[in-house]
């Protein structure tokens, strides 16, 4: 393969996408890991209700990287 032969286009669209998938992951991971700890501050004060939300939030956002990893081993055994 010479460097004449490289799909420059796809292989740029491959990246940016990897950047952005990425870091939407670590975003929703680090919102997982504040709630859950501001979770844990608002059942210590006892703020039940805020506990709850917070904690509602926390299950969501790990369902959410459950389904990004779900979809990244589909879409490469797929290919």
């Amino acid at each position: 393969m010479t460097f004449a032969e490289i799909d420059w286009a796809a292989l740029g669209q491959a990246a940016w996408t990897s950047v952005a998938i990425g870091l939407g992951v670590m975003l929703v991971a680090g919102v997982a890991v504040t709630s859950s700890l501001r979770a844990q501050d608002a059942k210590a004060g006892g703020h039940g209700s805020g506990s709850a939300v917070f904690n509602v939030l926390t299950i969501a956002c790990v369902v959410a990287l459950f389904a990004a990893i779900v979809i990244g081993i589909y879409i490469m055994t797929d290919k």
